[in-house]
């Protein structure tokens, strides 16, 4: 069942675009594009607006997962309800202005942008507008409560399209030049959790970072060199305050310098 979907006209792909974009801004040190992109992500979608209260019934359905078939069923159906209580016409006017906007600022070809869930943003579009026939609308229906119903998805980076794989490398290619050499593998994997967290809202950079921040800090706190040790509480600290920190270049530049100091103190041991 193919049908008719227009993605300028679905909030949440032009949320998850925008933050697409600012990523990409990011990694190539445009200061300037990043913050006119953030300061728009924040004028349109901030709670309370017309398209920030949209996008939250997208969210709602779009991130829940593992709901038995009464929660989906039920979600589906007041989602809907409420998408039907706003001002259609505000809704539409907004998105007009932030077309324009992204036109004018980001070009029309940036609609074009790798969003890895917009297959499930496009169903829930079409479900939400109803301009479909009743059968198509069950069946939408249908397929969107077996979504919600159907454990969370496993990102197969095998199948991520080569813009991902296009940002991956310029990170990994910058990061290389800046440090002289080869990144260590660690560092990779870092670099990768990081342009993945774009598609997840960086939940699972959140989960790797942590695992990653307690492994360098039990690596630095069980060193017990003379030369180092007056430095491991300053170090320690800085660690616990990556747990606390947004994510950005700055932090990932900093825990990037501290997987070189692990590995040297690693291989350091490894020649006693």
């Amino acid at each position: 069942m193919r049908l008719r979907h227009n993605k300028k006209r679905n909030t949440a792909f032009l949320y998850e675009m925008l933050v697409k974009h600012c990523a990409i801004y990011s990694l190539k040190k445009n200061k300037e594009m990043v913050a006119e992109i953030k300061n728009t992500i924040k004028k349109y979608f901030r709670a309370g607006t017309p398209l920030g209260s949209e996008l939250a019934l997208y969210k709602t359905l779009n991130e829940t997962h593992s709901a038995d078939s009464y929660v989906a069923q039920r979600l589906v159906l007041e989602t809907k309800n409420d998408f039907d209580s706003l001002d259609r016409k505000i809704v539409f006017n907004e998105q007009t202005k932030l077309i324009n906007w992204i036109n004018k600022t980001l070009t029309r070809e940036s609609f074009n942008v790798f969003v890895p869930s917009y297959k499930n943003l496009a169903t829930i579009s079409q479900i939400f507008n109803g301009e479909h026939t009743a059968k198509e609308r069950v069946l939408l229906e249908k397929r969107m409560v077996a979504s919600l119903m159907s454990k969370p998805a496993q990102i197969n980076e095998s199948k991520m399209v080569p813009m991902d794989d296009l940002v991956y490398k310029t990170v990994i290619s910058n990061f290389n030049k800046k440090y002289d050499g080869e990144l260590l593998d660690e560092q990779k994997e870092l670099l990768k959790n990081y342009v993945l967290s774009f598609a997840d809202n960086g939940i699972g950079m959140q989960k790797y970072l942590n695992e990653e921040i307690s492994r360098i800090k039990n690596v630095i706190s069980s060193n017990t060199s003379s030369d180092i040790a007056d430095k491991l509480a300053a170090v320690t600290e800085l660690i616990e305050s990556f747990k606390r920190a947004p994510i950005n270049d700055e932090v990932l530049t900093k825990i990037v310098k501290l997987q070189s100091l692990v590995k040297e103190l690693q291989n350091n041991g490894n020649n006693d």
